[in-house]
């Protein structure tokens, strides 16, 4: 047998509820007496339980006049405390009974962040006349306060240019923590720290200091990737290699430096180096310098310099400007081959507007990426006055927790009275169209359109397909063509890093369609 709980039964007014004790009856008439209130029946009246027998309880309710209706007086309150209640332009402020409490509640939290969290409101003078109160809104303590020092906990080496130009952070600011706490968040996109635990704010009488809690990341990054193919004509495997190594706030700069080494097919070998110096002499100015080398195996050398400046306009957007030069040499020396390289050396001038958005997702770091630039310049050889253009646009869109898509579009025009073919832009792989040999094609205008449909099988990994299409122009050898490549594609994160798997076919009007053509290109990003 099973003995049953005895219940205790609370007859209010008409209605009867079930309680296990006479504890949580109180709590009843508690929460009844706050809902009156909040209400407007300021005057109800809750009789006292009256036993009527061991297990039942009788309580009546008098709810009394209710209060439909509030008048604040508001002409003692600065402007701008006006402003906020809509009441600008009179000295009054009406609003239902019901929605005073959350009206002070939200009252409180502006003025705590625009600078005066130690504020107090308070109604002064109440009258009742039929079912309406009026009221004097006074507010006192209005002290504005403003942060006059930050301390940095769990990484006191962080660089503080980050927090002034990136965040927007400094001292003597207007304190407004829903704010500070937005811009500290913001330090969570930056690769080399996050945030430990929210900000704190110690308020001394005549202080306020802002505690950051933050923990330094490894930011270094080694990126490879390799490229599967046949050789058409002897049908053996090629091997198509890409490094990049990336260092990453190692001396608690900020700084960026970027190296990168390609072996494509069996004839061409790239290099690359860059570094970035962030808001140097404490400015929002960062210096950026690059020397890349590039090899076409008994064809031409190419060798690429530039240094620059660019300004920080918001921590997203940033605008540059930076002098290149290129020189390159012609490598034929077999004299019954005419060769359509030259030796030559050009100087331009680059001014460059981009616009990043990161997340901190390491599946999908970038969300948004957006970068124009122009060059103006000119070829030594027969002084040619030359014009290059170029567009990146990045986006990923998300349908729903499970499926998004990307979208890639990247665009290169090179505008001259002649062309010569070492002067031309290189492209194909696993970086531009997919389906096809890393830099196997060239031109003067390209413009490639990477798209994916991409499935979350779980937080650490995806599948995706794989749709490019491109299409080239080059006048060196008067060829007009359109590309396409398809096929699949899966992205996960592994304890070794980021890996990433493309199988991808491309075709042309040049190159037919054929499952010997397809590509398997592999990734994988470590960090250190």
């Amino acid at each position: 047998m099973f003995s049953q709980e005895k219940l205790l039964y609370l007859q209010l007014n008409d209605s009867i509820y079930a309680f296990k004790n006479f504890k949580q009856i109180k709590q009843k008439l508690a929460t009844t007496k706050t809902e009156l209130i909040n209400n407007g029946y300021f005057s109800s009246n809750i009789t006292p339980p009256i036993k009527i027998n061991d297990s039942t309880f009788q309580v009546n309710i008098e709810t009394n006049t209710q209060i439909k209706n509030i008048q604040l007086n508001t002409n003692e309150l600065p402007l701008e405390i006006k402003e906020t209640l809509n009441s600008k332009n009179s000295n009054s402020y009406n609003l239902p009974i019901q929605e005073i409490k959350d009206q002070l509640n939200q009252l409180n939290i502006q003025l705590a962040n625009n600078g005066s969290p130690f504020n107090k409101i308070e109604l002064t003078n109440i009258k009742q006349r039929n079912d309406s109160l009026f009221a004097d809104l006074k507010i006192s303590s209005l002290q504005k306060r403003k942060i006059d020092s930050i301390v940095i906990k769990g990484y006191p080496k962080f660089p503080k240019s980050f927090l002034k130009y990136y965040s927007n952070i400094t001292p003597k600011q207007e304190f407004n923590y829903s704010k500070i706490k937005e811009k500290t968040e913001n330090l969570d996109v930056l690769a080399f720290v996050k945030n430990k635990k929210a900000s704190e704010v110690l308020f001394n009488p005549n202080k306020t200091v802002l505690y950051l809690y933050l923990t330094k990341l490894n930011a270094n990054n080694f990126d490879g990737f390799l490229g599967f193919s046949t050789n058409e004509e002897t049908g053996k495997l090629i091997l198509d290699g890409y490094l990049n190594l990336n260092l990453i706030n190692n001396l608690n700069y900020g700084e960026e430096l970027r190296f990168s080494y390609k072996s494509d097919s069996e004839t061409q070998q790239q290099f690359s180096a860059q570094a970035k110096l962030p808001y140097i002499f404490k400015l929002p100015v960062s210096l950026n310098a690059q020397l890349s080398i590039f090899r076409q195996e008994e064809e031409f050398a190419t060798t690429e310099q530039s240094i620059g400046l660019s300004y920080a306009i918001t921590p997203k957007l940033n605008f540059g400007t930076s002098y290149k030069t290129f020189e390159s040499a012609d490598l034929n020396e077999l004299e019954n081959v005419v060769s359509t390289n030259f030796n030559y050396n050009s100087k331009f001038i680059e001014t460059k507007l981009s616009y990043l958005k990161r997340h901190t997702n390491l599946l999908s770091p970038i969300n948004t990426k957006f970068e124009i630039y122009t060059q103006f310049g000119e070829r030594s050889l027969n002084s040619t006055q030359q014009y290059k253009i170029g567009l990146i646009a990045q986006q990923v869109f998300k349908l729903n927790t499970r499926n998004s898509i990307f979208i890639k579009n990247n665009f290169h025009y090179l505008d001259s009275n002649n062309y010569i073919a070492n002067e031309l832009f290189w492209f194909g792989g696993i970086l531009s169209i997919r389906g096809f040999e890393e830099n196997s094609l060239r031109a003067h205008l390209y413009n490639t359109l990477n798209t994916e449909y991409r499935f979350l099988l779980n937080n650490n990994m995806y599948i995706h397909s794989i749709i490019d299409f491109g299409y080239l122009e080059n006048n060196t050898s008067q060829l007009k063509e359109q590309l396409t490549s398809y096929g699949i594609g899966l992205a996960m994160i592994t304890k070794a890093g980021l890996f990433k798997l493309n199988y991808a076919n491309g075709t042309s009007s040049s190159i037919p369609f054929q499952f010997s053509n397809s590509k398997i290109h592999l990734s994988l990003t470590a960090f250190f």
